[in-house]
């Protein structure tokens, strides 16, 4: 990875991301001379829906701090909006017979999200509802514990038959059942989506579309000659439809290893994991649950932007339940001051006003402030 990419959570004015990240932006790890001295910046506001042009004050905040626009024929090539949305909506307008097929894709996807949905509610309450009868019967019972008993046995002598002991080891095994299960659904739902997906394009033949190819390589050429991208928050499924639609993460991996530097926010950056995980509420209690995959810009990382305001991060329980849930990952949460600077393989955190959090298997909730780096 050549670029550098930094991760907000929630930041209320876009145009104080623009101030904060004011050095990062003035200077260029890209490898093309080119775009190195243009310092083009490039947003991207699909989320914002039919707003998505509304970008001034951001490209005000840019050209306050030095980065230049550069108009041919009327247009702004330096400080430039992806226009990800009002391709994606001309391209349906135009091809409405491809339109109405992928309309009907995305309700299968629905309808795949629904039943994924349901069995998630039915394991997390099975899980919640085994664990508050442990804790019932031995009080001093965690997730953590639970998940670290992996005996596979229960043994006493019959004549000192403990009955909370017993039950204990029963509700155990369903607890570690029914989390493995919601990792094995987390699991086939990627599946899910990857072969519908694929049966869509390969069905319909979308990727030898003229006007599809067309739009997308207008789109990669923005890409590709940007120094920054702004990922910006908003409508999550539209953000991740439109960039989706054609096929642009894979651009936006090129990109970074060209030397990009990525500056993203809330939604902006859930669609650079691996897997892009969100708070539903589908369920009598709210979940998290896997929405999609991602772009996979960084995969050793599962974000939760929002952090404050939808993780109850003083549980312990729940800080468990999402290391073994999210397994194989660091999870950490961002809220509204906090920024993580991914650069060369180092996450450091660079918020003066909050710092960053890393929920441990063990339940434990690790601040790193200014400077320090996740491990």
């Amino acid at each position: 990875m050549r670029g550098r990419i930094l991760f907000n959570g929630n930041i209320v004015l876009e145009s104080d991301f623009v101030k904060m990240a004011r050095d990062w932006l003035l200077s260029s790890l890209h490898e093309d001379r080119a775009v190195r001295e243009s310092l083009k910046v490039l947003l991207i506001t699909a989320g914002w829906l039919e707003n998505e042009f509304e970008e001034e004050p951001i490209k005000a905040a840019l050209r306050d701090i030095g980065i230049p626009s550069r108009f041919v024929g009327g247009f702004d090539t330096n400080l430039q909006n992806l226009s990800a949305y009002h391709s994606y909506r001309a391209f349906l307008d135009r091809e409405p017979t491809l339109a109405t097929a992928w309309n009907a894709r995305a309700e299968l996807m629905e309808a795949t999200r629904r039943l994924y949905l349901e069995k998630n509610s039915f394991y997390v309450g099975q899980l919640r509802r085994s664990l508050a009868q442990l804790n019932e019967r031995q009080g001093d019972s965690t997730l953590s514990k639970v998940m670290q008993d992996v005996t596979g046995a229960f043994s006493h002598p019959p004549a000192d038959l403990d009955g909370d002991r017993l039950m204990g080891y029963f509700l155990g095994g369903d607890i570690r059942d029914a989390l493995g299960r919601l990792i094995d659904n987390d699991d086939r739902m990627v599946e899910l989506l990857g072969e519908l997906d694929e049966h869509f394009v390969v069905g319909t033949g979308l990727h030898f579309n003229k006007t599809w190819r067309g739009l997308r390589q207008t789109l990669e050429e923005r890409i590709l000659s940007a120094n920054s991208i702004f990922l910006f928050g908003g409508n999550l499924a539209a953000l991740h439809r439109c960039l989706h639609f054609f096929r642009l993460g894979e651009v936006l991996v090129e990109a970074l290893r060209r030397g990009t530097s990525f500056y993203t926010v809330s939604a902006g950056s859930l669609i650079m994991c691996e897997r892009i995980i969100v708070y539903n509420d589908f369920a009598t209690e709210a979940e998290f649950n896997l929405y999609d995959r991602g772009f996979g810009l960084v995969r050793s990382l599962q974000l939760f932007p929002h952090c404050m305001d939808r993780i109850q991060t003083d549980d312990p329980d729940n800080l468990s339940y999402l290391a073994y849930r999210f397994q194989n990952r660091q999870c950490v949460g961002l809220n509204k001051d906090s920024f993580l600077l991914l650069e060369d393989e180092l996450a450091t955190s660079v918020g003066k006003r909050d710092g960053v959090y890393l929920f441990d298997p063990s339940g434990a909730k690790m601040r790193y402030d200014y400077q320090q780096q996740i491990l």
